[in-house]
């Protein structure tokens, strides 16, 4: 089943990242891959020629890359498994950049071999344009509809569990404010004088404002739909759940394919704006974008619009700018580091989960999560099972397609799980409050435990 989803996941990514790398070789603002012409330059047969032939890479390095994932579909450890995805993954990424980079310098020269260099233009700007800048910025109130969703939607899941409800309500605040600040810095972001034309650059600002932050907007309420969705469903019937999943997987395709629409939408309407006018202005900005990044230490932004209108980056020329670059860094290293490492140590650990037996309680534990301590008098029953409930969600922990370790949700049952799937028996053991499930690489020491626990009950 996680090979499955891995591979599906993976060649939707793919493609995707194909796609939108693609959109860099169509004239954006005169741009194409990261180079600027000028409009009777723009669309000569050597200039898309070359356009043609990065896009086709794109998509040819994404078919390779799906066929190499189908070594997913293979029986391997967990361990192995997702060292596999992250080098694939991380590969996939540095192939994209590499090629990126490669035209880059393969349209840069072609304008050098046909003497295509443009004259950097001195800015000019009309004062009102400036004053009127955030004229057509959707209203910081848009983000009200998402903040009343969040909190009726936590209300009913606090009534269902209380843990787990504090818990959504900290990461949709804790998302919903970043859409703010996104908001924020589109806010920020100074007005863009192509032409000669203030009109036209007024007309080409209030676009780009109305349209990012709009997007800002939908997106709080989208992703807080797609967050409540699977929360819920563990609370319905078994036969109405996988309705559910449905609904999530339609959700998310929607809101990626609505966000690629509406950004594709704002790029249309763009170059169709600067194609009004012949007085295009050249600010010598491809001298900064470097390697596909912008760095300019003088530029006071540190958010900037990327050069395809498809996205925010950051001036990597000011210090947060190198901030951001580190953390997103690290963060790639430690999620990779943090995943697999607990997969070797499950793997290759000779008895990763144990169990003490004592006066008083029984103990379960395993590797990176805080152990149990199951007072006998509290245990209703205990029993020796096949298989683990059919529909249950986790709530925080760990979850493949051979370990379930941490807390988990089904229905109305507080679960702690302690196994190692497709190991035989397993122990259940019920108190009131919550169900513990618990498996042993050794099948007989499984067996040990449950004969142990009923030695000890009254």
């Amino acid at each position: 089943m996680m090979g499955t989803i891995i591979f599906v996941i993976f060649v939707f990514c793919s493609f995707i990242m194909a796609f939108t790398g693609g959109l860099a070789a169509k004239p954006h603002n005169y741009v194409v891959i990261e180079n600027t012409f000028s409009p009777e330059h723009v669309n000569d047969p050597q200039v898309t020629t070359l356009a043609k032939k990065y896009r086709k890479r794109l998509f040819q390095v994404a078919t390779i890359y799906s066929l190499i994932s189908l070594i997913f579909f293979l029986p391997m450890k967990d361990s192995i498994f997702m060292t596999l995805f992250f080098l694939v993954f991380y590969a996939l990424i540095a192939n994209f950049y590499f090629l990126q980079i490669r035209y880059i310098r393969k349209m840069h020269n072609l304008i050098v071999q046909n003497h295509w260099e443009l004259t950097e233009a001195p800015v000019q700007m009309n004062t009102q344009t400036i004053i009127e800048k955030n004229r057509k910025i959707v209203s910081i109130w848009w983000f009200v509809a998402a903040l009343i969703l969040i909190i009726a939607g936590n209300v009913v899941l606090l009534s269902f569990n209380q843990g787990l409800g504090i818990i959504m309500l900290i990461t949709m605040l804790v998302t919903w404010l970043l859409l703010i600040v996104g908001w924020y810095y589109i806010k920020r972001l100074p007005v863009r004088a192509l032409t000669d034309d203030q009109k036209i650059n007024q007309q080409y600002n209030d676009l780009t404002k109305f349209y990012w932050s709009s997007m800002m907007a939908g997106m709080s309420i989208g992703i807080t739909l797609m967050i409540f969705i699977p929360m819920f469903s563990i609370y319905m019937k078994p036969s109405t759940f996988m309705i559910f999943m449905i609904v999530e997987f339609i959700l998310m395709f929607l809101l990626i394919g609505f966000t690629l629409y509406w950004l594709l939408r704002l790029r249309k309407k763009q170059d169709a704006l600067l194609s009004q006018t012949p007085t295009f202005r050249y600010r010598g900005d491809d001298y900064y974008w470097r390697f596909g990044l912008y760095y300019n230490p003088n530029d006071h932004r540190l958010m900037i619009p990327d050069r395809v209108g498809m996205n925010i980056g950051v001036n990597i020329g000011r210090l947060g700018g190198k901030v951001s670059m580190a953390i997103v860094g690290i963060i790639l290293v430690v999620a990779m580091v943090g995943t697999i490492g607990p997969m070797y140590f499950l793997d290759y650990h000779p008895n990763p989960m144990t169990y003490q037996v004592e006066t008083n309680e029984i103990i379960l534990d395993a590797p990176f999560y805080p152990s149990k301590e199951i007072a006998y008098n509290n245990i209703e029953n205990v029993r020796l099972v096949k298989q683990l409930p059919d529909h249950f969600i986790k709530t925080n922990g760990l979850a493949t397609d051979h370990y379930a370790i941490g807390n988990f949700q089904d229905k109305q049952t507080k679960i702690s799980m302690f196994v190692i799937n497709n190991d035989q028996p397993i122990l259940e053991i019920q108190t009131k409050q919550r169900t513990y499930y618990y498996t042993n690489k050794q099948a007989k020491k499984t067996r040990d435990a449950y004969q142990a626990i009923l030695a000890h009950l009254p």
